[in-house]
């Protein structure tokens, strides 16, 4: 299979009940399993790492008293396992290639390992050939188990199976998930980025924005809030929200600060690395249209409006200093970049266009899904949801009064 054809994840629990549903020929079952010869190790007491055969074999399971099987693989185990009635069984279905989305079963599957180790029931989690998916799944039940980073929990696995080795995707999801604290943080930035990585793989696929993706577009800040957030960024012709502080999605400068108006190039090739944790990694947020260059002059009014703009700037520069994760590097605020909003009613069914205010129309700036971009400080953005400066203003209430006083 080619890395570029990364599929849906699903996760279903398979009941340990003989009762099935008349038309279960429907369901895609392994049959004609053959996997090699049965090869599984215990990395704790009770928790084994193995593939395919070994999870198939129920000799096997016996001698070693493995009573719950969490099974990460393309097609489920044979039906005499997961019909087995002293058999608890979790399935996973999951491709090995970087770009697959196993972050966010961690949670799960630690709970469902947590829970049979409590109940004295031995588990075995298994992939294919036990090397990428299954190890990638242990590795993060013992990252959570012992606050562990991903090499000292690698290692522990390694110990007891040497040539386990999850791929480059996996890796990165693990490092992903000890920065979180062990657990999802769907408001941490890293994992935004790689939210919207995957979505726009599938973009790039299905040429509009999938049902199962619709999580990475965020509500609406202009609609009435009981309790709206204080900073926000407002269109600056007729004043209408349209982001708030925490939709900013922020990146360090790659190259040495350029003139405000230099144009940003668009790059017209598909980006390197998508869900691959790298330089990009660093570069959480996006930029891309010719005209980004022309609209970030601002011009400013004399005497009391030059100092209104003057303050402005400066709040704007303290507040991507102090969310910078990196406190001697300051983030670039030549862009604004964000997550994509329910506003933006053209990202649903195009892979690429611009951003209009939804009360007054302005243009606001523009999106792409599949392509890399480039911010005028020189980082390449994928993919890419951004205000012009120029277009629009950041706000806070203070502001807001000095304006209208």
């Amino acid at each position: 299979m080619s890395l570029n054809e990364g599929i849906a994840v699903v996760t279903k629990v398979v009941p340990s009940v003989r009762s099935r549903a008349a038309d279960s020929t429907s369901l895609l079952t392994r049959e004609d399993l053959d996997a090699g010869p049965i090869s599984l190790d215990e990395i704790e007491p009770g928790l084994w790492l193995g593939n395919a055969s070994a999870a198939a074999d129920l000799p096997t399971l016996n001698r070693h008293s493995i009573r719950s099987i969490l099974s990460i693989d393309s097609v489920p185990l044979p039906v005499h396992i997961t019909d087995h009635p002293n058999l608890r069984v979790r399935y996973v279905q999951a491709a090995d290639v970087p770009r697959e989305d196993l972050i966010r079963h961690f949670e799960d599957n630690n709970r469902f390992i947590r829970d049979s180790l409590d109940a004295e029931r031995h588990v075995l989690v298994h992939c294919y050939f036990g090397v990428s998916r299954s190890a990638t799944v242990v590795i993060a039940y013992l990252m959570e188990k012992y606050r562990l980073g991903y090499d000292a929990a690698f290692q522990r696995v390694r110990a007891k199976r040497r040539f386990v080795m999850p791929n480059p995707g996996f890796v990165n999801q693990l490092k992903l998930y000890g920065r979180m604290g062990y657990r999802i943080d769907r408001t941490n930035e890293r994992y935004k980025l790689f939210r919207l990585r995957l979505a726009g793989d599938n973009v790039r696929k299905a040429k509009r924005l999938p049902t199962e993706c619709m999580d990475v577009v965020k509500g609406d800040p202009g609609v009435v809030q009981e309790s709206p957030e204080p900073f926000v960024y407002r269109c600056r012709k007729c004043r209408r929200v349209v982001a708030s502080r925490s939709n900013l999605l922020l990146h360090k400068p790659k190259a040495a600060t350029t003139a405000l108006s230099q144009l940003p190039a668009k790059v017209g090739r598909e980006p390197e690395t998508t869900l691959e944790e790298s330089a990009a990694d660093e570069t959480i947020g996006t930029a891309n249209d010719a005209e980004v260059g022309t609209e970030a002059s601002i011009s400013m009014a004399p005497a009391a409006g030059e100092l209104t703009e003057q303050l402005r700037r400066s709040s704007i520069s303290s507040e991507h200093s102090t969310r910078s994760s990196d406190k001697e590097t300051a983030m670039c605020s030549k862009i604004y970049f964000i997550e994509p909003l329910a506003w933006m009613t053209d990202i649903y069914r195009n892979t690429q266009g611009r951003l209009y205010c939804p009360k007054c129309t302005v243009k606001l700036g523009s999106f792409n899904w599949v392509m890399a971009t480039k911010c005028p400080c020189g980082a390449e953005i994928f993919p890419a949801f951004y205000l012009v400066p120029s277009k629009t203003e950041y706000s806070t209430v203070v502001q807001n009064v000095q304006v209208t006083v």
